[in-house]
């Protein structure tokens, strides 16, 4: 489970808890966390008529000997002896963490279930919660280390569930996970359909334009005017492999979005279109960052049903 929000007064502990059978409610305890009580029931009613998807935990072993956590979501509609799509979910950050409660994702996961759609997602390297050695195995490189675990997360889970369809596979993230969708489909032509949210594509330009910029330092060495450091910004900048992509792409960004800006995101989707390729572009009036976790709810709704029509529409073309 997950824990979103707390605070303690007179001794008692409230707290706001994300587990797999409930969004969200609001518990009570002692000081040590100890006889918790449920005093919400915002979701009983609701979750009274649906059938959830229940993660499974699994691990491997990556070529830099980090041990690598993902879990596999069936579709709620899942019957023995037939095939599914399955869609690789990526988190941002980069240095997120993801596991069975997460407050941002529980929805948009059961839609996906629901819809007949079995569900993989992972924290590759890069991500918080497993000590300073994997946090920065990310270091100076953003795109292939990353994007090798995510897809080994992907390959074993088809190699290991009869009932996912390695024709049927899709792909989609936000924020540092939007730049990781466009690296990989740059880079790997196996998925049907791609969708990136308010993400980073090139390096030099969310410098100047996110106020997450101090990542880039942070992360690469230097600033785009050093010439060692460009050039790992060019290396690593998806745009830079744009002719690459062929998947069928649809790609969100908010239009008041500081964290990332939306430039880039235009300059993907105007090379895109110039080089004939299938893709579109939604910008939500007003959207900001959380564009897909406490934003706007019309926006949030309205994008998740975008990309399954994109997904629905392409996934079965041959």
């Amino acid at each position: 489970s997950g824990i979103p929000s707390f605070d303690i007064s007179a001794n008692k502990l409230v707290y706001v808890k994300t587990e797999v059978a409930d969004p969200s409610e609001v518990y009570v305890a002692d000081i040590a966390g100890k006889t918790p009580v449920k005093i919400t029931a915002l979701n009983t009613e609701w979750l009274a008529g649906r059938q959830l998807s229940y993660p499974e935990k699994r691990s491997f072993v990556n070529e830099k000997g980090l041990t690598v956590e993902y879990w596999v979501m069936k579709p709620t509609n899942y019957k023995a002896g037939e095939k599914y799509p399955l869609l690789l979910e990526i988190h941002g950050g980069p240095s997120s963490m993801w596991g069975p409660g997460e407050a941002s994702m529980w929805h948009e996961y059961q839609y996906f279930c629901g819809k007949g759609y079995g569900v993989v997602y992972s924290n590759p390297r890069g991500s918080g919660g497993y000590g300073l050695e994997f946090l920065k195995a990310n270091v100076n490189d953003w795109g292939k280390g990353p994007a090798s675990d995510v897809l080994t997360a992907l390959d074993k889970t088809v190699a290991a569930e009869a009932w996912a369809d390695s024709s049927r596979l899709l792909i989609t993230g936000g924020s540092y996970a939007g730049y990781l969708v466009a690296w990989i489909i740059a880079h790997d032509q196996r998925f049907k359909a791609a969708c990136s949210q308010r993400g980073v594509y090139d390096l030099a330009t969310f410098f100047g334009e996110g106020n997450a910029w101090r990542l880039v330092p942070s992360y690469f060495g230097g600033y785009p005017w050093e010439p060692a450091v460009k050039a790992i910004l060019d290396r690593e900048s998806p745009i830079n492999y744009v002719q690459n992509i062929t998947t069928p792409y649809i790609i969100f960004h908010g239009d008041n979005d500081r964290r990332t800006g939306f430039v880039q995101s235009e300059m993907l989707y105007r090379s895109l279109k110039v080089l004939g390729r299938p893709v579109e572009y939604v910008r939500h009036p007003g959207g900001t960052h959380e564009l897909t976790r406490s934003g706007n709810n019309r926006q949030r709704i309205d994008q998740m049903l975008r990309t399954y029509e994109f997904f629905e529409r392409w996934i079965n073309k041959r």
